[in-house]
């Protein structure tokens, strides 16, 4: 078990696999294939548990800020009105959730690009580490403001709360794009446990979310459960990338990639032309990621939010169909594509077919435009009843995980193995290039609609 492992690694990053040894000849230095064999069985896959979780843990805050609509409502709601019901949404509520995805994308992308050009001057454990932390923090204080009553503050209270977010993202990036970089070290696989932890980020937001709603609970309190849940989870993630990081199996992965300390100057891959090159040899399936998420943050959250439901039964429209359909069935979907991804391997690397289906995500701007929304819109509503924005959403949401897991993926193997790292984190940035500008046209497209 742990033989194939290892085979697999060195076939993923162009090694030659281990070669038969006459017995008379002296033991030569120990290849990757026999340091990794004798290794427990089990270390892999608590590597790759750990690497889920550590995945997981990467788009946590963005999960739980987006899906904690209700308690945002309830925090910007009309004070004056004793019936909230019958006020209409006030000029903050409006405002949030368009913002949120803004001031979550715009440094998310920023530190991204700043950390795929000048993460080797910092080392990765405590970029890593730090990131962390930082949001731990951040976390804890979403969690102790959802005690305090911010009626008389709602400004100061709605300008504090994008801080945060602008603070949480930016640790978020740094995060990610160190913990992409890491992944990359290793066989295909553990990069898919990344990808997939972040798909199941969502899909653990959105059940908290729905369990939160179903216990009866004031929303101040539902908020703090569900806040305080994500400061456990993320305490967890901590401690799996501390204890991932002393195991012999991470550490022979990292260490055989690690550059040579009596070497002068950058890392392999570092200058400035060997980036160029690089990000030649990855710019196809980084522009095709781009893509794939800048068609997703277009329409989700912000378009997909006000999407209303058919049904006459008011506890289903007004309680759970947006934590339903709009945020589990869009990450259990992204989830089930991501994990797919990793099982299937197809369209194989290089392949056009990738590349077709990414341009292909576009149409779903126009078919969420045409499902059931508000009735003073411009726009006709064609789609109205539940079961087309279910099957919409399903097929928006596989697509969105299965595309851009083979594209994290495929990046990393695109380059050799002394520049997977950078590629890796080059990746990373074109994924939030993506996210930033989805993040920006979702405040044309959730006018529009």
């Amino acid at each position: 078990m742990v033989l194939s492992v290892a085979i697999e690694g060195d076939e993923q990053s162009g090694r030659d696999g281990p070669t038969t040894q006459n017995p008379s000849e002296p033991d030569p230095p120990k290849s990757p294939v026999d340091v990794v064999v004798q290794i427990s069985p089990s270390k892999g896959g608590v590597v790759y548990g750990c690497f889920l979780l550590l995945g997981l843990g990467t788009l946590l805050p963005w999960n739980f800020f987006i899906t904690a609509q209700t308690y945002w409502d309830f925090k910007f709601r009309n004070t004056s009105h004793t019936n909230e019901t019958m006020s209409e949404p006030t000029e903050l509520q409006r405002l949030y959730t368009p913002m949120q995805v803004c001031f979550s994308q715009i440094p998310n992308f920023v530190f991204l690009f700043i950390n795929a050009l000048f993460s080797h001057k910092l080392p990765q454990r405590l970029r890593l580490l730090v990131s962390l932390t930082l949001m731990i923090i951040l976390f804890a204080l979403t969690t102790i403001l959802t005690q305090i009553n911010t009626d008389d503050w709602q400004k100061g209270f709605f300008i504090l709360t994008i801080l945060i977010i602008i603070l949480i993202n930016s640790s978020g990036a740094i995060f990610q794009c160190g913990l992409f970089g890491v992944a990359g070290m290793f066989p295909e696989k553990y990069m898919t446990a990344v990808v997939a932890g972040q798909a199941l980020g969502g899909v653990f937001a959105s059940g908290a979310r729905i369990v939160s709603l179903s216990v009866g609970a004031k929303d101040e309190n539902a908020a703090f459960i569900y806040f305080m849940i994500a400061v456990v989870v993320m305490i967890l993630t901590l401690t799996a990338y501390l204890y991932m990081s002393k195991t012999e199996f991470y550490n022979h992965y990292t260490n055989c990639q690690a550059p040579e300390k009596d070497k002068s100057g950058p890392p392999a891959g570092r200058t400035v032309a060997e980036q160029i090159e690089t990000f030649k040899d990855i710019w196809p399936i980084g522009l095709s990621v781009c893509g794939v998420f800048a068609v997703t943050l277009g329409a989700f959250p912000a378009l997909c939010v006000k999407i209303i439901s058919h049904s006459e039964d008011d506890k289903w429209a007004n309680v759970y169909f947006q934590p339903v359909v709009t945020f589990l069935l869009f990450n259990v979907g992204d989830y089930i594509g991501r994990q797919g991804a990793g099982f299937l391997m197809w369209p194989q690397r290089g392949s056009k077919i990738l590349y077709i289906m990414v341009l292909l995500r576009v149409v779903f701007i126009p078919l969420f435009l045409l499902c059931n929304h508000n009735p003073n819109s411009a726009i006709p509503t064609v789609f109205g009843h539940d079961a087309w924005y279910v099957v919409f959403m399903l097929l928006f949401s596989l697509s969105n995980g299965y595309c851009s897991s083979l594209c994290m993926m495929y990046g990393p193997k695109m380059v050799s193995e002394d520049k997977a790292e950078v590629a890796s984190s080059m990746m990373a940035a074109m994924l939030g290039l993506g996210l930033l500008t989805g993040g920006l046209s979702s405040f044309a497209f959730a006018l529009i609609g």
